[in-house]
């Protein structure tokens, strides 16, 4: 209520005590609506000691605006409570957990270190000590001959049954985390008497002993996700992964074991739906790897799918995550699996061969279509998408590429994997993400590359203008593109190119051979096209890889080829006089025409390369010249080197006064 509101009541007031205005009927009821006021200030003062500071607030406003408490009291109700009594907060403030005070930049106080140990390195030890404890008891009791397999058994059945219990215990009195370290510990307890009862004494059939685990293992699942506990879930999920391998004796078959392990993988990824859960994350993950490998290790079947089990095991884990995982994980978990499923490969390379081709390539197009499913989901944030989109297809390509015999049918195979990944470019170019689509090509041109070079090898001059040709081409298509990334699978293609050149130069026998007509001259001009065009289309291109190659970088790496490719050609030509007459003035005509180049073409580094080439022809006569025993070639090298070093000043002649 304003004090505007209140000026009714004091006019009132100033009738009333005036003689003229008042009678003995008013003064009665003002002397009434007095006492009112002052009883209900005295109960609303005497409220203020027993409410909170919300109430207290609300409480008076209501009372002054109904005309009950006077406005004087209604703001000193208002007033905030003494600094000696403060107020309870509405909510507490949150603590910090353990993983963000652990990747937290600020330093951890000792207040801090003593309470992260004595949260859970006391707990941790106490677990150990305890199961260390009860073995050590057992052990001697077993020794002495005073506790038989039965009574061992049933002893821990009853140490889980108490574990248990006191953990359901301090869970409903709050104590949360402290109540999930002992279920947890319940957990491995009864992991031991599965394995005791089981393999280790057969008391009950192993397929029992296992369903116990699981039984457990289940109940605890679930009652972390009513109490939404990502730790107990996690012990859970663990604890029903590790059953086979406590409650089994070492027998068993992969398929069986992997079956196993993918219908708890997959309940698993129905159950967590907190996109937060990385423990959770990372047991999923670690869960599948254990099982990989201990499938690895067990004999290999002879039905038809011994190869592939582990590979099919990890597709399909990764298929399962993309149809029933949690939204944030669709595109981090699947790859994560595929990852895994490299072992299921390099286990079976061998015997696949022996398989038949067209099985071989369903199960590689099936998990390459599971890859390219989990590269396409979109998140706002996904974690290490580009080396997957260059790695995970080698998954699937190693699958079928072990099944190819002859060499032109592994040269199909990568060139088939290259129209996949040609596929997924196409398909993301102009979509979210600028990055994915020149992932994808420059995945697909590294495998182009690969393709080549398994089908020509053998052929030196096809196999450089192969490469060259297939850098043209992944030029081309890349000059639209926004990503820089097809620049990379560009230069190993032109670079293997000119290396694989200059190797052939370098392997012809001295001094029989006319420069620049032999094959390797035409392997060195295919090089130094293919690099030439590239550039050129570079240039004209409106990408990526446009802005991050400038002009003279292009420029130079296609002079300085030409350079290397001349010296090769020069270096052991027709006789060792010759040879040497013609490198040094080489050396001294690329240096002046260098600065040519680049004064035309106002390249700076190309003119300071020209002028090092000039200066270094000088050197180099100087000291090897003298060497050639033909004097009228060592004149000829003398005056060569000469004039061309008087070119290359008289283009330098006016430089001082340009500056």
């Amino acid at each position: 209520m304003s004090p505007l509101d209140d000026q009714p009541d004091l006019e009132q007031g100033q009738h009333a005590r005036s003689p003229a205005y008042q009678t003995h009927d008013d003064r009665l009821a003002s002397l009434e609506r007095a006492v009112a006021a002052l009883s209900a200030d005295v109960t609303a003062l005497r409220d203020l000691s027993r409410r909170s500071a919300p109430a207290t607030t609300d409480a008076p406003e209501r009372d002054a605006a109904s005309g009950f408490v006077s406005p004087s009291v209604a703001a000193a109700l208002r007033q905030p409570p003494k600094a000696d009594q403060p107020p309870p907060p509405p909510h507490p403030p949150g603590r910090q957990s353990f993983a963000d005070r652990v990747h937290s930049s600020a330093p951890m106080s000792g207040v801090e270190l003593e309470s992260l140990i004595g949260r859970y390195g006391t707990l941790a030890l106490a677990a150990l000590v305890i199961l260390m404890a009860v073995g050590a008891v057992i052990k001697m009791a077993v020794q002495r001959g005073l506790i038989t397999p039965e009574v061992r058994v049933i002893a821990g059945i009853v140490v889980a049954a108490l574990l248990a219990a006191a953990g359901v215990v301090f869970r409903h009195r709050g104590e949360i985390r402290y109540g999930g370290v002992l279920l947890a510990l319940a957990l491995a307890v009864i992991d031991l008497v599965a394995w005791g009862a089981g393999p280790r004494f057969h008391l009950v059939p192993i397929p029992v002993a296992l369903g116990a685990v699981d039984v457990a293992a289940v109940a605890i699942a679930v009652l972390a996700l009513r109490d939404d506990s990502e730790f107990l879930f996690a012990v859970a999920v663990a604890g029903a992964l590790s059953a086979p391998f406590v409650a089994a004796d070492g027998g068993g078959t992969a398929l069986a074991l992997l079956l196993y392990g993918a219908s708890v993988l997959a309940g698993a990824l129905r159950a967590a739906r907190v996109p937060t859960w990385w423990r959770a994350f990372a047991v999923l993950v670690m869960g599948a790897l254990l099982y990989v490998l201990g499938a690895a290790a067990l004999p290999m079947s002879a039905n038809w799918y011994g190869p592939y089990v582990v590979a099919m095991f990890g597709g399909a884990c990764a298929a399962a995550a993309l149809l029933f995982g949690e939204p944030d994980w669709r595109s981090e978990l699947p790859r994560a699996y595929l990852a895994v499923t490299v072992v299921g490969v390099l286990v079976g390379w061998d015997a696949v061969g022996a398989r038949p081709f067209i099985l071989t390539m369903g199960v590689a197009f099936a998990l390459a279509l599971v890859t390219y499913a989990a590269l396409r989901v979109r998140q706002a944030s996904t974690r290490f998408w580009v080396p997957s989109a260059l790695l995970l297809p080698l998954v699937s390509l190693g699958l079928a590429f072990s099944g190819a015999s002859a060499r032109s049918m592994r040269g199909g195979i990568i060139a088939l994997w290259t129209v996949f990944a040609l596929a997924a470019w196409r398909s993301e170019r102009g979509r979210w993400d600028d990055d994915r689509a020149g992932a994808h090509l420059l995945a697909a041109t590294v495998l182009g590359c690969c393709a080549v070079t398994v089908w020509l090898w053998e052929l030196p001059l096809a196999f450089v203008a192969g490469l060259a040709a297939w850098g043209v081409v992944a030029t081309v298509l890349s000059r639209a593109e926004a990503s820089a990334l097809p620049l990379a699978g560009i230069g190993l293609a032109l670079g293997a190119a000119a290396l694989s050149s200059i190797d052939q130069l370098a392997s012809r026998s001295a001094y029989s051979y006319v420069p620049f007509v032999t094959r390797s001259s035409a392997s060195a001009l295919c090089a130094a096209l293919g690099i030439g065009v590239a550039g050129e289309v570079i240039n004209r291109g409106a990408g990526g890889t446009s802005v991050a190659v400038s002009r003279s970088a292009r420029l130079g790496v296609l002079f300085g080829f030409l350079i290397v490719w001349g010296r090769m050609e020069l270096a052991q030509a027709f006789s060792h006089d010759l040879a040497a007459f013609l490198l040094t003035s080489y050396y001294a005509a690329c240096g002046v025409g260098s600065i040519v180049a680049g004064r035309q073409l106002g390249i700076g580094r190309l003119r300071v390369a020209g002028l090092g080439l000039a200066l270094y022809a000088a050197f180099k006569a100087l000291a090897e010249v003298t060497e050639i025993g033909s004097l009228l070639l060592r004149v000829g090298a003398y005056a060569a080197v000469g004039m061309f070093l008087l070119g290359a000043g008289y283009l330098y002649r006016d430089e001082g006064a340009r500056r």
